[in-house]
């Protein structure tokens, strides 16, 4: 989700893809072709099996000296050359048509989907399961779950008698922002927070200025990386549209490390913990 052709372009996968039968042994040559499948593959331990990662994991730790194998639309012929056993893709990270090529050229392909936190420990242990580390993969669901009860636990300490109505913007010029039935979403719903997205808006609605100013949200949430920090800080100038609503002109404005807000796998508890204690804190 760095760019807002690459979101707009993942969020247009109109369905999941078919992985093929699992295989008896646990694969060897392992490519990730995206960030969030990235990090559970490494996350459990299998980082010496991968061969090759999206242009977008290659920061991450794990990635050195990996093949970079491109983006959203990932490089076949790369692929193809690494001679992989398994592919782990994303639904919203990876192209469609890219990985059922793989699938159609015979190489395994684990699909991650999660739309949610609970979907996250979904693709956690079914990585697992294709890597051989299913006892790995509950163990690293068990620490998440244990981390996401203690953060809930906060927040019904916290919570008043209204839920503080928020706005997680996930790109600002136009604004793309997070809809009820995302992972940010369930962020957002888990930190005791309203998302004033309706649900009939979608997953990753393109929306207005006139629309953020009609919803009116109390706090906005963003990411910031290296690749939107510049656009954010253009786009919220003090002249800018943005100014036109309150949470913005008010400085109630949190801000996130997009590695893990904008990632759904493993660090996904992080953005909610650190939200947890920016509403701790007492930014609304």
């Amino acid at each position: 989700m760095r760019k807002p052709r690459l979101l707009l372009a993942a969020v247009a996968v109109a369905c999941a893809f078919v992985a093929p039968p699992l295989a008896a042994a646990p694969p060897r040559r392992v490519v990730v072709l995206a960030p969030s499948a990235a990090e559970i593959v490494f996350a459990l331990g299998a980082a010496d099996r991968v061969v090759g990662v999206s242009d977008f994991a290659a920061g991450l730790p794990g990635a050195e000296g990996k093949e970079r194998l491109g983006g959203f639309v990932p490089d076949l012929e790369r692929i193809a050359a690494l001679a992989p056993d398994l592919a782990v893709v994303s639904r919203d990270g990876t192209d469609r048509r890219a990985a059922e090529r793989l699938a159609a050229l015979g190489v395994r392909v684990v699909v991650t989907d999660a739309a949610s936190l609970d979907g996250v420990y979904a693709d956690v242990r079914r990585v697992g399961a294709a890597l051989g580390r299913a006892a790995e993969a509950e163990r690293i669901v068990d620490r998440m779950q244990r981390r996401v009860a203690l953060a809930e636990e906060r927040v019904r300490l916290r919570r008043g008698a209204r839920r503080p109505t928020a706005l997680a913007v996930i790109w600002p010029d136009p604004p793309v922002v997070a809809g009820r039935a995302t992972f940010v979403g369930d962020l957002l719903e888990r930190a005791g927070l309203d998302n004033v997205v309706p649900r009939s808006a979608g997953e990753w609605p393109r929306v207005s200025h006139e629309t953020l100013v009609g919803w009116n949200p109390r706090l906005l949430v963003r990411p910031d990386t290296r690749e939107n920090r510049a656009a954010f800080e253009a786009a919220l100038a003090p002249a800018s549209r943005w100014q036109l609503l309150p949470a913005v002109r008010a400085g109630r404005v949190v801000v996130l490390d997009g590695d893990w807000l904008e990632r759904p796998g493993p660090r996904l508890v992080d953005a909610l913990e650190a939200l947890v204690e920016e509403l701790r804190a007492g930014t609304p």
